[in-house]
């Protein structure tokens, strides 16, 4: 069985043509064409790329029309603490939080920053439009998302219980048989039921007294060197080491 092909349309030469066009002309006893058909073919191809150009054109403007409200959609997305570093519990005892970040837009994300007070934070993609932030210090952290159509939105979050820095020890003295130990924690504060003190020889030794009003202990006098580790809150430790001179 033979495939059916569409057949060619026979062409004319432009000399053929013009002949059957005065012949037309002739027979209908009218006057004869005074413009050259090479002329008349040449305007024909001339208003077809035209009509074609207009049409291009056309299906570009109508196709930026129906794109134009994609390009303004702007980036919404929410910001929440998702969990926290050792310690959880209220709001006002956890410390060193991480933000969940959930961008809610059905465009792709170009890219997600955070600072704080200047600082850059590290951003983390967990998930599609998902993102973790863990600041590493205080202050109030920008965080900003840009779509791939370059529609950015900006959000402020106040970071206030991140705490890296391990107590401090701001004064000892001997008085008496005693060793009084002055130590400070400005953001979680000192955990003074986890502080420790070990000999060299490996005994323990517990605090005789505690005052976290003054933010002081108290050891029994001690011959030899000893190493007291002060945890705070947030689970950073100071480790000292106590010597008689």
């Amino acid at each position: 069985m033979k495939a059916f092909r569409k057949s060619s349309v026979p062409q004319l030469d432009i000399e053929a043509a013009g002949r059957i066009l005065a012949q037309a002309f002739e027979a209908n006893q009218m006057e004869l064409n005074t413009i050259p058909l090479e002329v008349l073919a040449s305007y024909s191809n001339y208003r077809r790329e035209r009509f074609t150009l207009q049409r291009t054109i056309l299906v570009i403007i109508m196709t930026l029309f129906l794109l134009l409200p994609f390009l303004f959609v702007p980036s919404s997305f929410s910001v929440q603490i998702q969990s926290f570093g050792p310690e959880t519990g209220a709001a006002d005892t956890c410390f060193n939080p991480v933000y969940r970040l959930e961008v809610d837009s059905f465009m792709l994300v170009e890219r997600v920053n955070a600072t704080v007070d200047g600082h850059n934070v590290p951003v983390y993609e967990t998930d599609s439009h998902v993102y973790s932030i863990e600041p590493h210090q205080n202050g109030k952290m920008a965080v900003t998302v840009t779509l791939v159509n370059r529609q950015t939105s900006t959000q402020y979050v106040d970071v206030t219980t991140v705490d890296r820095y391990a107590p401090v020890a701001t004064a000892s003295k001997k008085e008496d048989d005693f060793i009084y130990l002055y130590l400070s924690d400005d953001i979680s504060g000192v955990d003074y039921s986890g502080i420790t003190a070990v000999t060299l020889a490996g005994e323990e030794i517990a605090p005789l007294a505690v005052d976290e009003e003054k933010g002081c202990i108290t050891f029994p006098e001690f011959r030899d060197t000893i190493n007291v580790y002060v945890p705070d809150l947030a689970g950073n430790k100071l480790h000292l080491i106590l010597s008689i001179q």
